[in-house]
């Protein structure tokens, strides 16, 4: 009971950030996921973070199209910025993810940690700790931004709104973009856990098509499925809400999942 409270209270809250920040809720669902695993199933904190990782992909492919969809309808939406940049998003997604099986745990969460400590500083610093790599074609962006949202689990929308903004693109048509090249970063990561596992087989609960994909299936029924009942309240709320605010709550929130992270997954 206890865990499918946690389960649908995070939903709620993922859904809200879905659809006010153009992110899929992978910061948060990859903690949370990998913390149940370890204390509700005893998984190693390697295996334990694959699930995270997959979890979270499947939600931001639930959440993201959904996301999209209110985006579209609301007519903040630009199909433009992303045409370029779907192949190379895939295929640096699915490389990604065999980096993740290859990893320490240690590797992996002190570079969640660090991610989110980075981003936080980047938005409230109001200066482009990136600008060196937007020099770079977007088809190398979008490869490098795959590989790092998969790593860390998310749907990229830290990356390329920030990215977005810089080519002198609306932040709001920035987000919305973002919330469907999160459904590429997804696909591809989910894509390229279920060809590993069905080379190596090596995952301890092995035993449906979820597992091959590293897929906690009850978070999609007790976290993602109740997001919906923000996401369309949270893309009507973004319209309305000052560029500014958006980016200092983006931070706040950032750090917060930074510093969780850091002394309880």
């Amino acid at each position: 009971m206890i865990e499918v409270l946690i389960l649908c209270s995070t939903g709620i809250l993922v859904g809200f950030l879905a659809g006010l920040f153009g992110i899929g809720g992978g910061l948060i669902i990859v903690p949370v996921v990998t913390f149940l695993m370890i204390h509700f199933y005893n998984l190693s904190g390697a295996d334990a973070y694959a699930y995270g990782i997959g979890s979270s992909m499947l939600s931001i492919i639930f959440t993201g199209s959904i996301a999209t969809f209110f985006h579209i309808k609301n007519n903040n939406f630009n199909v433009s910025n992303l045409s370029n940049a779907i192949g190379y998003l895939f295929f640096g997604s699915l490389i990604g993810s065999y980096i993740i099986h290859f990893a320490s745990f240690y590797f992996l969460k002190y570079f969640f940690v660090i991610y989110c400590f980075f981003s936080a500083v980047k938005l409230l610093n109001h200066s482009n700790l990136l600008n060196f790599l937007y020099s770079f074609p977007l088809k190398i962006i979008s490869f490098i931004f795959g590989l790092i949202s998969s790593i860390v689990g998310i749907g990229g929308g830290t990356l390329f709104v920030p990215y977005f903004e810089s080519k002198k693109i609306n932040i709001k048509l920035a987000i919305s973009s973002s919330s469907a090249l999160g459904v590429v970063i997804g696909v591809g990561t989910i894509l390229g856990f279920i060809s590993q596992n069905l080379i190596t087989e090596n995952t301890l609960l092995l035993n449906s098509f979820f597992d091959y994909g590293n897929i906690y299936i009850k978070s999609f029924f007790f976290l993602t499925l109740p997001s919906i009942f923000t996401i369309f309240i949270s893309t009507k709320l973004l319209i309305s809400l000052d560029q500014i605010i958006i980016k200092k709550l983006f931070a706040y929130l950032l750090i917060t999942i930074g510093l969780m992270s850091l002394f309880n997954m």
